[in-house]
């Protein structure tokens, strides 16, 4: 490949150290000719950001509905990207008609929707998050697991009873376990970070058949540690289990940066970069996905809004759909990144 080309996309620059890159979309994303163009251009896999969730297939539950997931699977094979599927279980994502059934009805619902899911779809995806967002230390339970209707209705094996399944109806595709707030800097998250490592050591001595840890990370610039030895120590030790990482949900807010848009761009693309190599260095990372690539796409407006009410600027492309220092920063990372787990093919 010319190099001069090569470096011109984020998913060549990727592909450089065998790395995937991409971005969450949903249907309405396929409307705009700009950003799709950006999207077949930069991005090597795509995530569905709520077409394969359960509340979105499963609005009726006698009648599960995956128009809007097809047509996000037939965008991506026409296009020849990789699909990671986001997301089977998880705790935001329940129908609300089964909020009052009993745990039985639960049991049966879930493990019904997540065979349906993954046998519609089986050999067509690279990856899925099995299970999202398993951990809430706030909830005080010894082995750090969230209370939610998945672990009311199975107990604390819900998760090695989802990615045995998983593991049965799609044997190809990279099982993860995806979960956010382990890339923080404070007590709460090293707390989160020391109970994932227990978590995985416990499934992992079941035979539960993990096989990479996603990590959303959800940053924010100038409150993200460039060098963040806590971080480092727990990549390391994921790598050490044998499970490679996948980034699953990556943006960077800027609500704590000044309004001027040049230092604000300058920050997030810092933020970006620094992140990027030390996880490169430090873990066998699969997958790169931002949460979005323009600005004007992006949740963190209602999510998080600037105190002067001016529009975040956290993804890689402007409203304009144009390169921000971020995607440069970012096109840096993926061309130098030294994967730690690299394998030799």
């Amino acid at each position: 490949m010319h190099h001069g080309l090569e470096k011109s996309s984020l998913s060549s620059a990727a592909a450089r150290n065998t790395l995937l890159f991409g971005t969450g979309l949903c249907t309405s994303d396929l409307l705009s000719q700009p950003l799709t163009r950006a999207i077949l251009r930069d991005c090597s896999i795509v995530t569905p950001e709520y077409e394969l969730k359960w509340d979105a297939i499963c609005r009726d539950p006698d009648l599960p509905d995956y128009s809007a997931a097809d047509q996000l699977m037939s965008f991506a094979s026409d296009n020849n990207l990789a699909v990671h599927g986001h997301t089977l279980w998880w705790h935001e994502a329940v129908p609300p008609l089964l909020g009052t059934s009993s745990e039985d009805q639960f049991r049966d619902a879930a493990l019904d929707h997540l065979r349906a899911t993954m046998t519609r779809y089986a050999g067509q995806l690279h990856s899925w998050d099995v299970v999202n967002e398993p951990l809430e230390p706030a909830d005080g339970r010894a082995d750090g697991l969230r209370v939610t209707p998945f672990l009311s209705a199975f107990g604390p094996d819900y998760i090695e009873t989802a990615f045995r399944q998983a593991s049965a109806l799609d044997p190809k595709a990279v099982l993860v376990l995806n979960e956010m707030g382990l890339e923080y800097a404070s007590p709460t998250a090293e707390r989160k970070r020391r109970q994932m490592l227990a978590l995985l050591e416990r499934e992992k001595t079941r035979g539960t058949p993990i096989a990479c840890l996603g990590i959303q990370s959800h940053l924010t610039a100038l409150e993200q540690p460039r060098d963040h030895p806590d971080l480092r120590a727990f990549l390391r030790e994921v790598r050490a289990m044998g499970l490679s990482v996948m980034i699953t949900e990556l943006d960077v807010s800027d609500h704590l940066c000044p309004q001027d848009r040049r230092q604000r761009d300058a920050l997030v693309a810092e933020t970006y970069r620094a992140y990027l190599d030390l996880a490169f260095e430090e873990a066998d990372v699969l997958a790169v996905s931002t949460w979005g690539l323009s600005d004007d796409r992006t949740w963190l407006n209602s999510f998080r809004p600037r105190p002067d009410g001016a529009p975040q600027r956290p993804l890689l492309l402007d409203r304009a759909v144009r390169r921000k220092p971020a995607w440069h920063a970012v096109r840096d990372a993926l061309l130098n990144g030294r994967r730690a787990g690299a394998r030799i093919q």
